[in-house]
């Protein structure tokens, strides 16, 4: 791990406040122009093509890149990592359902799939701030902040994340405005993130075993439970599509994650001790390969059976079951395995 331990420097610090301000301004330039919808496209070809972009801001997305730096190069980032990531959600589902501001009527219009448009694309959930934006900041901004030493790496995630907010609009499921409110709060909370995150672990780790569980079980069932009962529905009546209580897909995922994840970190550093840096390349990708396979089993199993239960609490014990089964199961079994 090389830089995270690290505090942004002074010049590092006003790089990215620039970059942030000159971002923002030109956002809220084309806002003032009247040009919230010039990103749309009604192009079939160019709306395929920037459909597969913005599946690079989808949750088993992130899932993958936290298991992968878990497993081959160190915990302690992916933690952060993760972490970074549920604080930007949650936040951004609470966003949503303050503003309760409905999607573009593109999302209707341009969302239905025909032949024509192949790339249809419907999100039933509302649109300011962008979900997908403000969650590509904060994963793959933190992964910057880790590599920010090597320039070509920020710069690829720095593209990564400006196709993933330019895809949003362009397949029509939000509009300029949404994409500038999710740009803003996912820069934010990652910035606040990599300055208390250190204090915070420091905090945490001072704590004795039982302390932490409680901890981690009280804030995640806290998150999960304030979300879906502040807001018992996340969509519009706007949408073509019902949205019931189950749909409070936010509040329920990220408490989940939280939930399992978080016990298993504090169990497996407690008792199993993964370290990745201490294996060579061969098991590195033994390992990942195993993890992965164990991943997208555990993921879409439980994904092929949710509408049976259909319910937000079975999607926070889905999730929480996925980051248990990552955060304990999967290194307990590298740890065996290793060792033969």
């Amino acid at each position: 791990m090389s830089e995270s331990n690290k505090k942004l420097s002074k010049n590092e610090l006003i790089t990215v406040s620039v970059i942030f301000v000159v971002v923002l301004v030109m956002g809220l330039i084309l806002l003032g122009l009247e040009l919230n919808e010039a990103f749309y496209s009604t192009s079939s070809t160019i709306r395929s093509i920037f459909k597969l972009i913005t599946y690079l801001g989808e949750p088993i997305v992130f899932i993958v890149m936290v298991t992968f730096f878990y497993i081959i190069y160190n915990k302690r980032f992916a933690k952060n990592l993760a972490l970074s990531l549920l604080f930007t959600s949650y936040l951004n589902e609470f966003f949503k359902n303050i503003f309760i501001d409905p999607r573009p009527a593109t999302n209707i219009d341009l969302g239905e799939v025909t032949p024509e448009n192949p790339a249809g694309l419907i999100e039933t959930s509302y649109g300011f701030p962008s979900g997908h934006t403000s969650s590509a900041v904060a994963t793959w901004g933190y992964i910057g902040y880790d590599f920010r030493k090597r320039l070509y790496i920020v710069i690829i995630l720095g593209i990564i994340v400006f196709l993933v907010a330019v895809s949003r609009m362009i397949v029509g499921v939000h509009d300029l405005q949404d994409v500038i409110g999710g740009f803003s709060l996912g820069f934010v909370v990652l910035l606040l993130f990599t300055y208390l995150e250190p204090y915070g672990t420091k905090q945490f780790n001072a704590l004795n075993l039982p302390v932490k569980l409680i901890v981690i079980v009280i804030a995640s069932l806290g998150l999960f439970l304030l979300g879906i009962f502040l807001f018992p529905t996340s969509g519009t009546d706007l949408l073509p599509v019902p949205v019931t209580f189950s749909d409070t897909g936010g509040f329920s995922q990220v408490g989940g994650i939280f939930l399992g994840f978080g016990i298993a970190y504090v169990l497996e550093n407690e008792y199993v001790k993964y370290e990745p840096s201490k294996l060579d390349l061969k098991w590195k990708i033994i390992n990942l390969a195993i993890g992965m396979v164990i991943l997208f089993v555990v993921y879409f199993g439980l994904e092929a059976i949710k509408g049976v239960f259909d319910s937000v609490f079975y999607r926070f014990a889905r999730y929480a079951i996925i980051g248990f089964i990552l955060g304990y199961v999967v290194p307990l079994l590298f740890v065996k395995l290793n060792k033969i």
